[in-house]
């Protein structure tokens, strides 16, 4: 479908012509909104997860349960948070007696939540100045601020289902502005999916689900229509917007701060994203999880995550290294080939492939190989995501286990790009022998989410979890971007998520696992359980998981 100049003033006008009515929709009927979407969801869920997976190529194989968890489960779970906030009185989501030493446990809140994400907890923290009657002030800050009548143009992920929707959502709750969602090309496919699912914002001139070219993009975030913006996406199609279509312009105007788009922007712009193997004494099934985990981390989507583990950071003497990094390489071959959905990525992997410096761990019939290499000094790809199935090892010189977590934290900080989230591997994290190391790695890590012994991406899962860069990033220096989304609780400005997981779960991988294989009925059930809470959703929930 060709979209025309004349069509985007159209549905511009349209959304003008409602904004005032949607400024003034209260919390319990944005609630009751919210509500329809969910059944709406529910009658389109199937057609989500199953056309997610035939244009990624995964359709049919374990990988498909991946398309449930990144697009119906976790838009539940954000629309069931949302709801319950909207619901609620400000002053009873969060009270002073929860906030210690600047930090609030966000997760669990639930009891199901306990059940389904066992040994996992999540803390808010906020910067060290602020008082408890500062942190309490900055709660439901959409509210608390008053609504104002506007348009926000919304530029959709190409790559997670989910996001689209759950941006759309969080702008909704904290701006009350009309919205025109502007799907990537990669997944223009999603159109029906949120026309059902917000068939009745569509029905009432809230909402306005489009598409289009780079030339459409561009007369978007060009038009005088448009109040706020937000993009999930590349940090270059950030500075194309706000300094100018070439790099010429782009570089010129970031040196002299002048912009040529002046809209008011938020963004999420992706991630250098390290995973830090903090020393200490393995037994070989932990080897063996740990690998299966940062496989995980890498190959979950075909790597095309703004979170996709990018660099291991490992100390170069211990003794578990050659170990780790072996079973990592052993993990990877066994893992199957997967489609390059992405625009150019087959050509960019080929490329990454006649390069001897890389280590194919699989087949070489294989049309997307997965690659492996040591980072060289001031590499390429400490500045630049791989946007591909390939992981890269960084050894650090160190003399002892404070030394490499000081040494890490730098390098993590100062030379890589981003500071979306990490991950950190430290055993017995909650031990008083760590206790130091742990606050170490938990205060002077600058990223938007900090994960101990789990992928950060979990972060996104979880609604209650801001998700965004960390904050200070500059116009001129996005990195990962300004503002957050997600974020359920509505702090204005939280600092940093963290999330803790056990070191090792016990008896089996957790359903996320690229080595699951009960992935895809899992969430299938899982996906249904939260939408109908009824005994034969939990028997066959209960089914998939044990058979």
């Amino acid at each position: 479908m060709v979209v025309t100049t004349l069509e985007v003033d159209r549905n511009i006008s349209k959304l003008r012509l409602h904004s005032k009515a949607f400024s003034e929709v209260t919390n319990k009927e944005l609630a009751t909104m919210f509500e329809q979407s969910l059944q709406n969801l529910k009658s389109i869920a199937y057609f989500w997860a199953t056309i997610g997976a035939d244009n990624k190529g995964v359709k049919e194989s374990i990988a498909e349960g991946e398309e449930w968890l990144g697009g119906p489960f976790a838009s539940t779970l954000g629309l069931q948070y949302y709801i319950d906030y909207l619901l609620k009185n400000n002053d009873s989501i969060i009270n002073e007696s929860e906030i210690i030493d600047n930090k609030i446990n966000i997760f669990p809140t639930k009891n199901i939540e306990k059940l389904l994400f066992p040994f996992i907890t999540a803390d808010l923290h906020f910067h060290k100045n602020m008082s408890k009657t500062d942190i309490l002030e900055t709660r439901g800050f959409g509210n608390r601020l008053g609504f104002t009548k506007g348009i926000t143009l919304i530029l959709g992920a190409g790559n997670v289902s989910s996001i689209p929707l759950l941006d759309t959502i969080y702008d909704m709750v904290v701006n009350r502005h009309t919205i025109l969602l502007k799907l990537n090309p990669v997944n223009e496919y999603l159109k029906p999916v949120f026309e059902k699912v917000f068939e009745n914002f569509i029905e009432k001139g809230f909402l306005v689900v489009t598409q289009g070219d780079i030339d459409i993009s561009k007369y978007m975030t060009e038009h005088s229509g448009i109040t706020n913006m937000h993009l999930t996406g590349s940090d270059k199609t950030y500075e194309n917007i706000v300094y100018g279509h070439t790099l010429t312009e782009n570089e010129k105007g970031k040196k002299t701060l002048k912009k040529i788009n002046k809209k008011s922007f938020t963004t999420e712009l992706g991630n250098v994203t390290p995973f830090i193997i903090h020393p200490g004494k393995w037994s070989s099934s932990e080897i063996k999880y740990q690998a299966r985990k940062i496989v995980t981390a890498k190959l979950n989507n075909n790597g095309f995550n703004c979170i996709s583990a990018q660099i291991v950071v490992l100390p170069k003497t211990w003794k578990h290294t050659p170990a780790l990094v072996s079973e990592i390489k052993k993990q990877l071959k066994k893992e199957s080939d997967r489609l390059a959905y992405y625009p150019n990525s087959s050509e960019k992997l080929q490329s990454l492939r006649s390069d001897k410096r890389y280590t194919q761990e699989n087949d070489e019939s294989c049309a997307t190989p997965h690659l492996t290499k040591d980072l060289e000094l001031n590499d390429h790809y400490e500045n630049n995501e791989v946007w591909s199935s390939t992981l890269f090892f960084k050894y650090l010189e160190s003399e002892g286990e404070e030394d490499f977590a000081n040494k890490a934290i730098l390098y993590a900080n100062e030379d890589l790009w981003g500071n979306l989230g990490v991950s950190v591997l430290l055993k017995n994290h909650n031990s008083k022998r760590n206790k130091n190391i742990l606050s170490k790695y938990v205060e002077k890590l600058k990223y938007g989410t900090v994960a101990i012994n789990e992928w950060s991406a979990l972060g996104f899962i979880i609604p209650t979890m801001p998700w965004g860069g960390f904050p200070g990033n500059k116009d001129s220096d996005i990195q990962s971007g300004q503002g957050y989304v997600h974020n359920a609780f509505f702090f204005e400005s939280p600092q940093k998520g963290v999330l803790y997981s056990k070191f090792k779960l016990p008896f089996v991988d957790p359903v996320w696992f690229t080595s699951n294989r009960k992935g895809k009925k899992i969430f299938k059930n899982l996906t249904y359980y939260q939408l109908e809470n009824s005994k034969i959703n939990l028997i066959k929930l209960i089914f998939s998981a044990l058979i």
